[in-house]
């Protein structure tokens, strides 16, 4: 189905900035189902694509182009201190994030063309525990919580850096017998207990780690107090969750924990040969060498597999 975007601007707490896309139709004022995107950590526009060039992933704009394509209108933006946005992306915190998502969830349920009982809120990794969050201030008409979902930032941390000691300790020669020797995971999660501690009693928003290396503490403060579950137990609307096998940033194990948290319909699929950005990976997972791929999976196309578990979503239960 053709569609039109157009550029947004929405006077909220902090102006926002971003694209919708409209279904074409010969009925003037046409309410379609609408999907708002919630982007993932770290400085990702609208688009999902990082600053001057580095990763130009484009998933959200390719996302948002494919459900566009089914009939929906979709509203992505850009996050603080991306894209156009003139706000500062460190001082920010979780709930500055969750109030800019309601703010674009208000901008849609007044939106002449979208259905306000039929919004739908995608969120891409950090932007599963935002919208888990949105649901707790909005009846939302769906969840779609994609690489990411239940568990909140702690949990998906201690994951991640548990696979990089395996990783370390597992190399071979020379390297492994050194990592085998050096690495102390007990020492290291102990000072990354210590460091949270300092943040966690601080009221800055940034802390200097070592006088030196900047940390969001009001964001890492704000997601560490945060319990996804327990806002799940209240969601009563449709929910999607998809992880890739080859996402080494998500733990797929928490995904069985979905049915019986929400009160609602819920499925969830665990996509083969599918990487944290939703791209086909035929290499082994690793999180010590994710930076170094995607440099080459950026330019693949999203998972066919995976696209068809969202339409297939989608239009059973909103079209």
């Amino acid at each position: 189905m053709p569609f039109k975007e157009t550029e947004v601007e929405i006077n909220g707490v902090a102006k926002i900035f971003g694209t919708i896309t409209i279904p074409s139709s010969p009925i003037e004022n046409e309410k379609f189902p609408a999907v708002l995107f919630i982007s993932g950590s770290g400085p990702l526009d609208r688009n999902g694509n990082g600053p001057k060039g580095k990763y130009q992933f484009n998933l959200y704009k390719e996302l948002a182009d494919f459900i566009s394509g089914l009939g929906f209108v979709t509203f992505r933006y850009d996050k603080r201190g991306t894209g156009s946005s003139k706000e500062a992306l460190l001082t920010s915190g979780l709930w500055d994030f969750v109030g800019d998502a309601e703010c674009s969830y208000t901008y849609l349920q007044q939106h002449p063309n979208v259905d306000s009982e039929r919004i739908i809120v995608l969120g891409h990794s950090e932007g599963t525990i935002i919208g888990t969050a949105l649901s707790e201030r909005q009846k939302l008409g769906g969840l779609m919580l994609l690489a990411g979902g239940v568990a909140n930032l702690d949990e998906y941390l201690k994951h991640q850096r548990k696979l990089a000691y395996q990783e370390l300790k597992s190399s071979k020669g020379v390297k492994g017998i050194l990592m085998r020797m050096l690495v102390n995971e007990e020492k290291e999660e102990k000072k990354v207990e210590k460091l949270m501690q300092k943040m966690g009693k601080s009221n800055r928003d940034v802390y200097k780690a070592m006088f030196l290396f900047k940390q969001p503490a009001k964001w890492l403060r704000e997601h560490y107090s945060y319990d996804p579950r327990k806002a799940l137990r209240q969601v009563t609307c449709p929910v999607l969750a998809i992880h890739g096998d080859k996402d080494p940033l998500v733990e797929n194990a928490h995904l069985n924990e979905l049915s019986s948290l929400v009160q609602g319909s819920s499925e969830f699929h665990i996509i083969k040969d599918m990487e944290h950005g939703m791209r086909t990976q035929k290499e082994e997972k690793s999180i010590l060498k994710v930076k170094k791929m995607n440099k080459t999976i950026q330019k693949r196309p999203l998972s066919p597999e995976g696209l068809n578990a969202i339409s297939h979503w989608l239009i059973s239960n909103y079209k």
